[in-house]
């Protein structure tokens, strides 16, 4: 009997198993998962952690055993691969089992990236990327004490690790080496409108500095920075970004910056496929492969790398880097390259509290920020979800109306519709 070997219960190995089954895979599905939890949503960890979401609320699919029998798998959970032996088609695992495939997929994910600097491993340094990392800071919050934190990157997830923080009253430094909050997404000018109602929120943000050591002294520690500050805490959070598994590829399968696939997730390595934050994918806005650490997007690997191995021939088209995020009542939406050059279209609310920034090359928008207007952020949002996942080129006549109404220029209006053309192949 044929039998498909998934290496990592994430996101991306979820959606292969859903995929195998569905085009008519009948034989044997295993998944190895170093963890015994179901597939988790690593950014509805800090919700978790804030008390705005219930434990199994981290867990969109449902728990393992309803996955397993829903989808007629053999789990086998806190079990890791330690070895691939792509010649013989087997994997060796941590609990001197090995195995044999007909199909094998790499959905190892990626790591939460913890630098080589001394004192990280001090007890009280913590990440935030998976649920154990979850468990462990809400299991410190809740014993008391910490008065003072710092967290070190101002990325999606540090914000979010700041608000709950913040919530507990405490005292948090975010630092940050680059030069402003949201690096890879923030236009520099919406970043500082952000950067300003962040600190009304009472943080302190240090930027263009960073982290050099973690000391302790008797109970409290100290943040270096390369700068030379020294910043004492309770506690440190590192949300600095994550770091492709790539360990089981080995000397046989290509790695990039992750492992490389086609745009059927197929490797140099007949049968072996990978998918999610483990491998590379397509930028639709760029052209270019690099990592994209985004849920939508290990999802639709997943999706496509499943149908493959089931003998279909589905084809990944890619995605285009964008984040919806809320914190401190903040809505912020951001797509594009936030480092393209080209003409610029602003608009701003009478009251200040909307900002929408674009930047348009050729007509078409290259990099849109949009920060806090729960009408026109509905709006976007949909139009956003409809372009990547393929069921909507264009805003809907009522969206459409509604940007207007809000008071969205016209020209930003039609640089929409032309970019969203363009990127699905109609211009």
């Amino acid at each position: 009997m044929d039998r498909a070997v998934i290496v990592g219960f994430g996101c991306a190995g979820y959606h292969a198993a859903s995929a195998l089954r569905r085009n008519g895979w009948d034989g044997e599905i295993h998944i190895f998962s170093e963890s015994g939890a179901a597939p988790a949503n690593p950014m509805l960890t800090t919700y978790y952690v804030s008390g705005k979401l219930p434990y199994d609320g981290m867990f969109p699919f449902g728990p393992p055993e309803e996955i397993a029998a829903r989808l007629d798998l053999t789990l086998h959970m806190d079990v890791a691969v330690e070895r691939v032996d792509y010649e013989a088609q087997k994997v060796v695992c941590s609990d001197g089992s090995q195995w044999t495939w007909s199909k094998l997929l790499l959905a190892t994910g990626a790591r939460a990236l913890v630098p080589p600097l001394p004192g990280a491993d001090d007890g009280e340094v913590y990440c935030m990327r998976t649920v154990q990392d979850a468990e462990r800071l809400q299991a410190r919050l809740e014993r008391g004490g910490v008065r003072a934190a710092v967290v070190v990157g101002a990325s999606m997830v540090g914000i979010k690790v700041v608000e709950l923080l913040r919530r507990r009253d405490v005292a948090v430094t975010m630092a940050d080496m680059a030069p402003g909050i949201f690096p890879v997404a923030a236009l520099p000018e919406i970043g500082r409108v952000i950067e300003d109602r962040v600190r009304a929120k009472g943080v302190e943000l240090r930027f263009g500095s960073g982290i050099s050591a973690i000391t302790r002294g008797g109970e409290t520690l100290t943040a270096s920075f390369s700068d030379g500050a020294e910043i004492p805490c309770d506690l440190v959070v590192l949300c600095i970004g994550t770091r492709a598994n790539t360990a089981l590829a080995g000397e046989t399968v290509k790695v990039g910056r992750g492992v490389v696939v086609d745009e059927h997730m197929r490797t140099n390595v007949e049968g072996v496929y990978a998918a999610g934050d483990c491998c590379e994918g397509l930028n639709r806005q760029s052209g270019q492969t690099q990592i994209i650490g985004l849920w939508a997007n290990a999802a639709s690997q997943g999706e496509v790398a499943g149908t493959n191995m089931a003998g279909g021939s589905a084809v990944h088209t890619g995605e285009i880097l964008h984040n919806i995020t809320h914190f401190f009542d903040m809505d912020f939406i951001a797509f594009g390259d936030n480092r393209a050059q080209g003409s610029v279209l602003e608009y701003r609310s009478a009251d200040g509290r909307t900002v929408l920034r674009a930047v348009l090359r050729d007509g078409k928008i290259a990099c849109l920020n949009l920060l806090d207007n729960y009408k026109v952020s509905g709006v976007m949002k949909d139009y956003v979800i409809r372009r990547l996942d393929g069921s909507g080129t264009a805003l809907y006549p009522r969206g459409a109306a509604r940007l207007r109404a809000e008071g969205i220029p016209g020209e930003i209006i039609s640089a929409l519709e032309k970019t969203s053309a363009a990127i699905n192949g109609q211009e």
